[in-house]
């Protein structure tokens, strides 16, 4: 794939993997020394402490992303629409040229061909798209008790290929919670911004399937604000 003659783009990316390296052992110097702080800056800086997608192969692609409820099959549903939304804003910040199939495609073939359908890969077919990201969203519950929003769900991500029909990736999430430790007491804040907040952290699980992430940004998610 790379040419192997000694241009001086070949020479700066050689070069590449012996500064990592040096960075890497300086930090391992660093801990061992009890400077922690500087060992986690530089880990940062150089990407060491990113933990790799499952699965990568959305980049430079258009895709459908559909969620799937037990309602949604007869009509449409607040939760999936907010899903798929914040699935979508994810991927393309997170993921290098994706593209989204608009709502308004994806409700139009679906108005045409009945709700029921869930042939994703006709779908993707007919919105002329590279690959559908199908989200199935199954047993969501928000409350814990009368008293406490407390979100659970089980999850199925799958991305199928427009063109051969394939399944690409698959994905199962049992009762995803958040909070994880304690819920939010329902005088704090309405259902419908509770919704909201447990999609977005529901989606942002999802999305870390398909880009690289910072390990320290899944410990401080049941800090969040439900009521913001």
């Amino acid at each position: 794939m790379k040419s192997l003659s000694a241009t001086p783009s070949a020479c700066r990316s050689s070069e590449l993997p012996a500064t990592l390296v040096a960075l890497l052992l300086t930090c391992l110097v660093l801990a061992q020394a009890g400077c922690l702080g500087i060992t986690s800056n530089l880990m940062h800086m150089v990407g060491a402490d990113m933990i790799p997608p499952e699965y990568e192969g959305l980049e430079e692609s258009r895709l459908v992303i559909v969620t799937s409820t037990e309602s949604s099959h007869y009509k449409d549903d607040v939760s999936a629409q907010i899903l798929s939304k914040s699935v979508g804003a994810i991927l393309t910040q997170k993921v290098d040229d994706v593209k989204l199939v608009r709502q308004s495609e994806i409700d139009q073939w679906r108005d045409r061909v009945g709700w029921e359908n869930n042939d994703m890969v006709a779908l993707g077919k007919a919105v002329e798209a590279d690959k559908v990201v199908a989200i199935e969203l199954d047993n969501l519950k928000l409350r814990d008790g009368k008293s406490m929003y407390r979100g659970s769900a089980d999850v199925v991500v799958t991305v199928y290929d427009c063109v051969t029909g394939d399944e690409l990736y698959r994905r199962e999430v049992d009762e995803y919670t958040f909070p994880a430790t304690a819920g939010q007491h329902i005088t704090e804040t309405s259902e419908s911004r509770f919704r909201k907040v447990y999609l977005g952290m529901l989606a942002a699980e999802i999305g870390r399937s398909f880009h690289a992430y910072d390990l320290s940004d899944t410990f401080a998610l049941d800090g969040a604000i439900a009521s913001q």
